[in-house]
């Protein structure tokens, strides 16, 4: 195995991250990653970060809906929602930085960048800014593949955070509704 540019902590912006096979992205990764075993803090090209198995985040969901019920949708949602900034610094920050107003070649480089840190690949079917609307298809949720069976979509933290970031896309508050989930035996989330 080649050594480790500690240097290389960030992804060239001409970099085609889909395009990565998997050796390429793992090599790139273990670059960026920063730990410090004596302090505790893992960064990711700088910013602090923590390795989370999607069954934690589940776990929590899960409860929220056995205590306070329907709204754990919201709760969830709200916390997708409010953390897009700072997701999108951080995978920014991955990907040599994505300038605001978000473009559509900004999302591109975070939706790679997304997809190279587990939280499955995301695509664009629609995109209409002058109505403010999107369509996104999501394949391998990491959310709905964690929670198993369901008969309603269960992504609502990443319908949220998809919210977050349509938001800084078309410049105007958002409402993202998943209406197909994997966890209700479709093919993909959207």
């Amino acid at each position: 195995m080649p050594a480790r540019d500690r240097k290389a902590s960030t992804i060239s912006p001409q970099m085609d991250l889909a395009e990565l096979d998997s050796q390429e992205a793992s090599e790139l990764l273990a670059a960026a990653l920063h730990p410090d075993p004596k302090s505790g803090i893992l960064r990711l090209s700088d910013q602090p970060c923590l390795i989370l198995r999607p069954e934690v985040i589940v776990s929590i969901q899960k409860q929220l809906e056995q205590t306070v019920g329907g709204s754990a949708k919201g709760i969830l949602y709200l916390a997708g929602e409010r953390s897009s900034d700072t997701g999108l610094k951080f995978l920014g920050a991955l990907t040599s930085g994505v300038s605001e107003p978000l473009t559509m070649d900004g999302a591109k480089r975070i939706i790679d960048a997304s997809a190279l840190t587990g939280w499955g690949r995301t695509e664009i079917i629609h995109f209409d800014p002058d109505r403010g609307r999107f369509t996104v298809a999501r394949h391998n949720s990491p959310i709905a593949k964690a929670y198993g069976p369901s008969k309603k979509p269960v992504c609502h933290f990443l319908a949220g955070w998809m919210a977050g970031i349509g938001r800084l896309l078309v410049g105007k508050e958002l409402l993202c509704e998943e209406l197909a989930c994997v966890a209700q035996g479709h093919d993909r989330c959207e």
